[in-house]
């Protein structure tokens, strides 16, 4: 039974996927222990983001008209299958967690100081919850508008930021041990650029299948040279005090100050972390009703959203006790933490489909 009726383009898919890896890059940089190497770190990610990508993508074109959940009851069989898919729900609502955790946080620690993170909570699932359960097609063109902005803001301030950068903040390069190098870049691959895996339970309501590797790898380029971009402002312009800030990128355009006409320019970006959050949050919601519509055998995932966002909101703030806490288990945690799901479950669920033949062509018993 299909579930979503909604289509998407290609060119939505990347803007949405685009949008999907911004969510949470945009307050805690990617490979923030890489220092000023930071912005190097994530183009050395991008390569390995690439394999991961290429994996479950893979896994996605054997089976072009299913999602991850109706995947795993096609290869490990009913029971199995749905408990491999439970696993990978899991991953999908821990994400969610994590990722809530990292904005309400920032908003109640920055802007929104004197009101309760639990209302901040409630607004923002609030409005995730109304477009996902307005279908696919809705969240794919708000992708559409609000990425391109987003890419267009982040530009307008690095050239405003330019006064304030110093070409010696990033020198030498390379000035830190390879081995904590190489774990920034790994850190980058797995957060953000490898949780793409959730679009597993996107795929199949793409309009064409055709170059859907390519469509996917193009998002991950050009997030993660857009994202090592803005890590190479943080660094010219807060130099190797990057890694003591919280928040880099909103220190960074916290400087930008033009003849006392154009500053508190942070404001505006505020709004665009939102706009991003949102997105990222929509599209981890909506595979988590859908998939587990799917697993329910439901003749509607809409039934879902409200009991999974009330869930949502007693657990994310039970989480993790607070912002230091969640940001330290991004650093060294979710990059080991995630890999089962992010690179294993794609990997073991191919291998399995290509041993058994899978999918047989039609008229075969499977």
């Amino acid at each position: 039974m299909q579930l979503e009726k909604g289509r998407i383009l290609n060119f939505e898919l990347i803007m949405l996927m685009i949008g999907f890896i911004f969510g949470t890059s945009f307050i805690i940089s990617p490979a923030k222990s890489g220092g000023q190497n930071g912005w190097l770190a994530v183009i050395i990610g991008i390569f390995e983001a690439l394999l991961i990508a290429f994996v479950f993508v893979s896994l996605s074109n054997k089976f072009k008209d299913k999602t991850i959940v109706q995947i795993n009851d096609l290869v490990y069989g009913r029971i199995l299958g749905k408990f491999v898919s439970l696993i990978f729900l899991w991953y999908l609502f821990h994400l969610a967690l994590l990722v809530l955790n990292l904005f309400i946080d920032f908003f109640s620690t920055e802007i929104y100081i004197n009101t309760p993170p639990t209302v901040l909570l409630i607004f923002l699932l609030a409005v995730c919850a109304s477009t996902v359960g307005r279908g696919i097609e809705v969240l794919a063109r708000c992708s559409v508008i609000l990425v391109p902005l987003t890419i267009f803001i982040g530009i307008i301030d690095a050239a405003l930021a330019i006064p304030n950068m110093d070409i010696n903040n990033i020198l030498p390069i390379l000035d830190i041990p390879m081995g904590k190098f190489l774990w920034a870049a790994h850190s980058a691959a797995a957060f953000p650029f490898a949780q793409t895996v959730a679009f597993t339970m996107v795929f199949s309501s793409l309009n064409n299948n055709k170059g859907r590797y390519s469509n996917v790898a193009m998002a991950i380029i050009i997030s993660g040279f857009y994202l090592s971009f803005l890590q190479l402002r943080n660094a010219l312009v807060l130099g190797p005090m990057i890694s003591n800030y919280i928040f880099p990128s909103y220190m960074a355009i916290q400087t930008i100050n033009i003849a006392d006409v154009l500053s508190r320019l942070e404001v505006i970006v505020t709004i665009f972390f939102l706009f991003l959050g949102f997105i990222k949050v929509s599209v981890i919601l909506y595979g988590i009703v859908l998939g587990s519509a799917q697993m329910l055998s439901l003749r509607s995932y809409h039934l879902l959203i409200i009991p999974i966002v009330i869930l949502m909101i007693i657990m994310a703030r039970s989480n993790v006790r607070n912002f230091v806490e969640a940001l330290d288990f991004v650093e060294k945690g979710w990059p080991i933490y995630a890999l089962p799901w992010e690179a294993g479950i794609p990997l073991i669920t191919l291998i399995v489909a290509i041993l058994r033949k899978l999918p047989r062509t039609e008229g075969e018993k499977i």
